[in-house]
């Protein structure tokens, strides 16, 4: 059995997660900022988990959670919770830039380093939810995809790191998920250039493999896959 701990939680990946992660017996630690959504979940998997509600992108939040969470042993500490914003980059609003930056980028290199020493001494694993618009920068997709390079920039980078110390780190990619993060305007957009949308479960299973295999990185999708390894500007 391992404490795994999931940002995100109430969202579609999330629940998909913490569904999968509970069924195989894991004691989960189920963090997100929706209280209501986050009690249904934890009723759902028979109330036997811990649940921390914390908005990301509020420091006394943040740094509420990083002081619950530095008293336990954690095994796996799984970066889930992530905002997105469909459209051009002219129409976004500076303060949707910053909640993006900070939900998605800021809290879990945040939140990473003051539980690292515990986590390197515990042999854990760091597991951040990226996208493959990490890889790929995508039309109305500017800041998102900032974050996302943000992201597994970070990620490489503490891998290499602390690779010899015995810390484990992964960046999971996904494609596009079917859940309600996306907008009609996103699923219209899916429609007509033929991307799939995965589903939440799906996407679940898959991160979870590599997590029990000790990947260190992993783009799901093809010819997603492709397209990240050979990605550069198109003229």
């Amino acid at each position: 059995m391992q404490r795994i701990v999931i940002t995100g939680a109430t969202g579609g990946l999330g629940v998909a997660l913490a569904s999968l992660l509970d069924s195989q017996n894991n004691e989960l630690v189920l963090v997100a900022r929706d209280e209501i959504a986050l009690r249904a979940l934890h009723e759902s998997l028979g109330a036997k988990h811990q649940m921390l509600v914390a908005d990301l992108s509020s420091t006394v939040d943040l740094d509420r959670l990083i002081e619950q969470l530095l008293t336990q042993k954690i095994d796996v500490l799984i970066n889930n919770a992530g905002l997105n914003e469909f459209g051009e980059f002219t129409d976004l609003a500076p303060a949707m830039i910053e909640q993006m930056f900070n939900v998605n980028v800021i809290a879990p290199m945040k939140l990473t380093q003051a539980l690292l020493a515990n986590l390197v001494r515990d042999k854990a694993t760091v597991l951040n939810i990226g996208s493959v618009f990490g890889y790929i920068g995508f039309p109305f997709y500017a800041a998102y995809s900032a974050t996302k390079f943000a992201l597994r920039g970070f990620t490489e980078a503490l891998y290499r790191e602390y690779k010899d110390q015995g810390l484990n780190v992964l960046f999971v990619a996904p494609r596009a998920i079917a859940t309600n993060m996306n907008d009609g305007r996103t699923e219209a957009m899916n429609k007509e250039l033929g991307n799939t949308a995965d589903s939440p479960e799906s996407v679940a299973s898959q991160i979870v493999q590599a997590l029990q295999q000790g990947q260190t990185r992993k783009v799901i999708g093809f010819p997603e896959k492709l397209f990240a390894r050979s990605n550069w500007y198109s003229k």
